[in-house]
């Protein structure tokens, strides 16, 4: 899997459409042979998709059922009689839409379908079926269309593919966790059909991983031609003087210096996911999945503003396509509702955290929400004091504890107002989907909270195993400017709750600045640390100005 996740960001420098066949190919297809079947699967199947003999699609998504995967329409009915499954698209709008490798290149697909057995629906399962021949030739039954022109990624063949009563043998369900017995029974090591089908789903969780890694090295692309040009690019300057380059200016700098932060900050919060699912254990995976599935939201939302940011601080040469900017921003847009639709994304990673509040305080009682308030007071005698709320020292501002409480602060608040108020509308009368769809705002807050300690805490570890004290004190000017920039973010928030005062705000923007200023000084090097070949950057980035 190390391995996997390496190549898939590292073919990303180069070229985004070929990451995602790559992707869909290994990551997808491949994947869902391997963590939802079992030995015979992997001896018949994975030779040949590792060898690419058979190329492959993951065909899930429906086109009226996208993220809302428990209610997919297509249905594999099980035939006691001979021991097969009929595939079957009941309506038009039920047909699979968006799926990689579809309309050219797949010979087979994974297709995620309801199991019904003599009427009973057993909820959806994964079956393979062959879709092509080996001359490229659709099989009979199966019916494929291309998505048309997008975007980006046109070098993806999204396919539409729609299933006429197909017939496939009985050793073509992907039997890891539930399976169809010889009596015509369905059969689960998992009783809870809940608990199964987030089980099935949560093999996968590897595709939310690459994805944000692969995005953030197209930002590193963009971050890289656009800075190498603006330390070259001269415009105006003093009248008796030289035009300078335009990273000099302090608003250019305010631009594209805290997005070179949070590159380096995401570089090291992916490689802490990473490590955790390669080293996962059952205890860890619902944690894992709330995690991966944040941080691919809240990556490739930085990525898509990323390159908008380097799209505008080329000026014209940034519209230019031999500057890349315009295909980076083009096929990462789609990143950002692949592998999930980020809000929903997000929504998924607030209830994890919602979860490990009840975990910690069970259910909201009087009691409760006394011992909440008694260390609310806690909070507000060691935090919220007049010199703490308006303390604009400048160590005390660059104080990593100072950063950790804060963020702690928020995500706290934001978890057990969360919940009082969940409680309260319930309380009320209101059905917990009605609760739930009022508080969507509320909980995506929760979830980037969470994501923004996360990255935080991770950043903070990174300095610790740094000997080299040059490249320490570069590494935290960033680290300083990540955490300052992510506060001045949401000043609204801290003065609201009375947690700063306007002078410490004002004070943080002030040094967000300075520090801006400071990393400027480094910002080239810092780029070519990322060590990306200079064929993949934009031709500006070697773009030299002429000197007076």
């Amino acid at each position: 899997m190390e391995g996997y996740f390496a190549i898939m960001e590292t073919l990303s420098y180069q070229d985004l459409s070929l990451v995602i066949k790559f992707g869909v190919q290994f990551g997808l297809w491949g994947m869902s042979v391997t963590l939802l079947g079992t030995e015979k699967h992997h001896a018949k199947y994975l030779p040949q998709i590792g060898s690419l003999e058979l190329p492959g699609c993951f065909a899930m998504s429906e086109t009226h059922h996208g993220s809302n995967v428990k209610e997919l329409q297509t249905t594999a009915t099980y035939n006691h009689a001979n021991r097969t499954f009929t595939i079957d698209t009941p309506q038009k709008y039920d047909r699979k839409e968006y799926i990689g490798n579809a309309a050219v290149h797949g010979e087979a697909a994974t297709v995620f379908a309801k199991l019904v057995i003599d009427g009973t629906d057993y909820g959806v399962n994964a079956f393979i079926v062959p879709i092509r021949d080996k001359n490229k030739q659709t099989l009979p039954g199966i019916t494929i269309e291309d998505c048309g022109h997008k975007m980006g990624l046109n070098g993806v063949d999204n396919g539409i593919i729609t299933f006429n009563n197909v017939v496939i043998p009985y050793d073509n369900m992907l039997d890891k966790f539930a399976s169809v017995n010889e009596n015509g029974e369905f059969e689960s090591s998992i009783p809870s059909d809940n608990r199964r089908f987030f089980t099935m789903l949560g093999t996968l969780v590897g595709g939310r991983i690459g994805i944000p890694r692969s995005a953030l090295a197209a930002a590193k692309v963009g971050l890289t031609t656009t800075i190498k040009y603006s330390d070259n690019r001269r415009q105006f300057g003093p009248d008796s003087g030289q035009e300078v380059p335009i990273l000099n200016y302090r608003m250019h700098q305010l631009r594209l210096m805290p997005y070179l932060a949070k590159s380096y900050a995401l570089t090291f919060a992916l490689q802490y996911l990473t490590k955790r699912f390669i080293n996962r254990t059952e205890a860890d995976m619902q944690e894992i999945e709330a995690l991966a599935a944040g941080l691919k939201a809240y990556t490739t939302w930085n990525v898509r503003n990323t390159l908008q940011e380097c799209r505008e601080a080329t000026g014209g040469k940034g519209y230019l396509s031999e500057n890349r900017i315009d295909d980076l921003k083009n096929d990462t847009e789609i990143y950002t509702t692949f592998e999930g639709d980020n809000t929903v994304l997000m929504q998924l990673t607030a209830k994890n955290r919602l979860g490990e509040y009840r975990k910690e305080f069970g259910e909201i009682s009087v009691g409760t929400i006394f011992n909440y308030v008694v260390e609310q007071a806690k909070t507000g005698i060691t935090e919220k004091n007049p010199f703490a709320t308006r303390n604009t020292d400048e160590a005390h501002l660059k104080d990593a504890t100072f950063h950790l409480q804060a963020f702690k602060y928020r995500e706290r608040e934001l978890v057990s107002s969360a919940a009082r108020r969940f409680k309260r509308l319930t309380d009320d009368g209101l059905e917990p989907f009605d609760a739930a769809n009022i508080m969507h705002p509320h909980m995506l807050q929760i979830a980037n909270s969470y994501l923004d300690r996360v990255v935080l805490e991770q950043f903070l570890a990174k300095l610790e195993t740094v000997k080299d004290p040059t490249i320490k004190d570069t590494l935290t000017n960033l680290y300083t400017l990540f955490a300052l920039h992510k506060l001045d973010e949401h000043k609204d928030w801290y003065l609201e709750q009375g947690y700063m005062e306007g002078v410490k705000t004002k004070a943080i923007r002030k040094l967000v600045s300075q520090l801006c200023w400071e990393i400027r000084q480094d910002a080239v090097p810092l780029t070519e640390a990322f060590d990306i070949p200079e064929n993949c950057l934009g031709a500006i980035a070697t773009f030299k100005a002429a000197q007076a």
